[in-house]
């Protein structure tokens, strides 16, 4: 006999669908629940499955070997439409499955056990189940293990479910964030350029120039996973181009990046480390007929380093005034070598300035 249709079939469908189990791969913490429940009710098979349209799926099962079956020969499909828990000792004396093939043929399930997974809306999606080729029943203590292992498994699905609604607003804070830190980012050039005091256009360009590399880091940052780590390239490429909008006319910028990933601290560092130097370098090195700034940065295994240049006027004095640390630019810098565990170098000759960061195992 073909299980009947749940009163609430699509709401039913329609909330099996919103957990996103169905056709997923095969999982540990579902497999040791079906062995589990085989184990302790000393049963040959036991499952969980999923009752679909057409069909019931087996997110896990031991003793079976099939992913799915049709939704005519499912003794599951009977069972969400009744209690909690339903103990079937012979299926052949059950009219509902007398005539199903999988309990006449032989072996044929001969037992049932199984107790219903529900949703959060209360809506049943499946059971947990264990299946006998002998008429048998079960003790109060394998009852319950059965119920108990049931609430595990909607227990884990309701967790992911929650990890997803979290991720999906986290995903959407950080478009809000990097949307927000982009136009603010724009406010601060377009005022910049209409300011009629020379420092405060100055201090609304450095600003712009550091809000938008945070907004660089920021998209590169944003669909990470957890333990992932950043692609510099793709993230100074970011960088160059959004810093180029905002250096004066003639002024170039260029990256060479070797090697290609970091962790998020060690990006967030060397971001930091650029845009400070290429602040300074349009304040105090370049001239106003132009240059050059460029940067090479190097990781291979737990190493890194980074070499920021220009070919501005900076000479000897330049290069021991910002090795003291006494602008905000420079004091950022050095606060940022200490955090990193880098060694810092500042050089100059009269031909530009040139700062060099390494790892301490490296340097």
């Amino acid at each position: 006999m073909k299980p009947e249709q749940h009163p609430q079939e699509t709401e039913r469908l329609r909330e099996l669908r919103r957990y996103g189990i169905l056709d997923t791969d095969r999982e540990q913490a579902f497999d040791e629940i079906v062995e589990l429940a085989a184990l302790l009710c000393e049963a040959p098979v036991s499952v969980v499955n999923f009752i679909d349209k057409d069909r019931q799926w087996f997110k896990a099962e031991t003793g079976l070997g099939v992913r799915s079956t049709p939704l005519e020969t499912s003794l599951c499909g009977h069972v969400i439409l009744q209690d909690e828990f339903v103990e079937i000792p012979d299926t052949l004396a059950d009219v509902r499955m007398a005539d199903n093939p999988l309990c006449t043929s032989d072996p044929g399930f001969r037992f049932y056990a199984g107790a219903v997974l529900k949703g959060s809306h209360g809506l049943p999606l499946g059971t947990l189940c264990v299946l006998d080729h002998q008429p048998r029943v079960l003790s109060d203590l394998q009852r319950k293990v059965i119920t108990a292992l049931s609430h595990q498994v909607m227990r884990e699905l309701d967790l992911r479910q929650a990890l997803e609604r979290e991720q999906m607003l986290r995903r959407e804070i950080d478009h809000r964030v990097k949307n927000s830190l982009a136009s603010i980012g724009s406010l601060f050039s377009m005022k910049a350029r209409t300011a009629p005091d020379e420092n405060v256009r100055i201090a609304l360009e450095d600003a712009s120039m550091r809000i938008r590399s945070l907004s660089s880091l920021h998209a590169e940052l944003h669909d990470l996973e957890e333990g992932q780590s950043v692609d510099l390239e793709s993230l100074f490429r970011r960088v160059c181009m959004d810093l180029e909008q905002l250096l004066p006319e003639g002024v170039s910028l260029s990256a060479d990046v070797r090697g290609g990933r970091a962790s998020p601290h060690l990006a967030n560092g060397l971001l930091l480390i650029v845009n400070e130097f290429v602040s300074n370098s349009v304040k105090h090195g370049l001239t106003e007929t132009g240059g050059r700034i460029e940067f090479v940065i190097t990781t291979e295994e737990d190493q890194w380093s980074i070499v920021c240049k220009d070919n501005g006027s900076a000479d000897t004095k330049d290069a021991a005034l910002a090795a003291s640390a006494s602008g905000l630019g420079t004091r950022v810098i050095n606060s940022l070598a200490s955090s990193l565990g880098a060694s810092l170098d500042w050089r100059a000759s009269g031909h530009g300035m040139e700062l060099r960061l390494a790892s301490l195992a490296e340097a």
